[in-house]
């Protein structure tokens, strides 16, 4: 056995090693229930809604509609848009839904000042609480989620909470979409049950007004994307053990999938390409972790047809690999009730290796304006 393929065997295995390290730490999170503590706290505003758009005149009315019909009292909340220059009909269509509501505010930022970390960077500074929850304008809510939050938080005080986000998607292509985000959404748990957090989505993210305050100038606005995952990293390096992951179904966010290839991809990319700036070491172990052995895993394949002498390494490291991540997905699946997305499991890791080397080089030339 040569050098390099020893090489191979030994990034497997360390792969494999830290997909169980992710089993058992989403096992060590407990799973939280909602309990009565609302009877003993003040009738006073404890959490602010930020939500940056735009261009969403089309997913405004449902957002809205998924707001209102929250459980938590509107007197322990606020609603903040922040519309970020948008050119289609948002501005009118929001205006026309929540004039007549009072806990809802409506801002807006300048050309100047684009960008949704501008925005949130306006939102939070124009917050009257000291929670701050934000989500995306396409995203819908469980009646319970707000409740969860607050009720959460009250019990726990940690200094950011990391929620879950599932996506939806009615075609094959919007399905693959749900499963390969769905991984990320596991890993994300995983690794923050073990206390080394290595991702977040803004979609459902909650943290404090101080901390935000005490980080804001590290947060990369030069970079268009990451307003999540930068803050989660630089309060990750001072108050590592006060960021929870919040394994509750009622605190679940649904978004939707892109419904394009081409969007799909762009949005990948932006999301790829701000891991240049990263700074914390297991992310950026992970992703290297994850990036080198689907090189590896794709080369083999490939490489199969032309030398048969590789079947056997070839099969062995792909049933491996296949193994042990649909043993972590089912198991974050069950809770989750996302079984069905496993349908699409074969399918995916036959594609992955090759996705995942595309949409990194894909983003290391992707640029975007904010």
């Amino acid at each position: 056995m040569n050098i390099v393929m020893i090489i191979c065997l030994l990034i497997f295995v360390l792969y494999i090693f830290q997909i169980i390290l992710y089993i058992i730490g989403f096992s060590k999170i407990k799973n939280y229930e909602l309990d009565s503590i609302f009877k003993n706290i003040d009738n006073k505003k404890y959490l602010s809604v930020i939500i940056p758009f735009r261009n969403e005149e089309n997913n405004l009315i449902p957002l809205l509609k998924s707001l209102s019909q929250q459980s938590l009292n509107s007197d322990f909340f606020e609603v903040i848009f922040v519309n970020d220059c948008s050119i289609d009909n948002s501005e009118d269509v929001l205006l026309s839904s929540i004039s007549k509501i009072e806990n809802y505010k409506y801002l807006k930022t300048s050309k100047l000042s684009s960008g949704k970390k501008n925005a949130l960077k306006l939102g939070v500074r124009e917050s009257e609480t000291e929670l701050i929850v934000t989500t995306d304008a396409d995203c819908i809510h469980n009646k319970k989620w707000l409740e969860t939050i607050l009720t959460y938080y009250l019990e726990n005080t940690p200094k950011m909470i990391i929620a879950p986000v599932i996506m939806k998607g009615k075609s094959f292509f919007e399905n693959l979409q749900a499963k390969e985000f769905f991984s990320l959404i596991a890993s994300t748990a995983g690794a923050a049950g073990i206390k080394r957090p290595i991702m977040c989505n803004g979609a459902n993210l909650i943290y404090e007004k101080k901390v935000y305050n005490e980080f804001e100038n590290a947060l990369k606005f030069e970079e268009v994307s990451g307003d999540d995952v930068f803050l989660m990293h630089n309060i990750k390096s001072r108050y590592c053990n006060d960021i929870h992951y919040l394994k509750s179904k009622n605190a679940i966010t649904y978004t939707f999938a892109e419904k394009s290839i081409k969007s799909f991809f762009k949005q990948r990319f932006r999301w790829a390409s701000k891991s240049n700036s990263y700074k914390d070491f297991d992310t950026i172990f992970v992703s290297l972790l994850v990036f080198i052995t689907n090189f590896i895993l794709g080369t083999l394949i490939i490489s199969v047809f032309f030398n048969k002498d590789l079947y056997l390494i070839a099969g062995v490291l792909f049933g491996t690999k296949f193994l042990i991540d649909f043993v972590f997905l089912a198991f974050v699946s069950n809770f989750f009730k996302q079984n069905k997305n496993l349908v699409f499991f074969p399918v995916l890791s036959l594609i992955y290796p090759f996705y995942i080397v595309f949409t990194v080089l894909g983003s290391l030339f992707y640029r975007t304006k904010i």
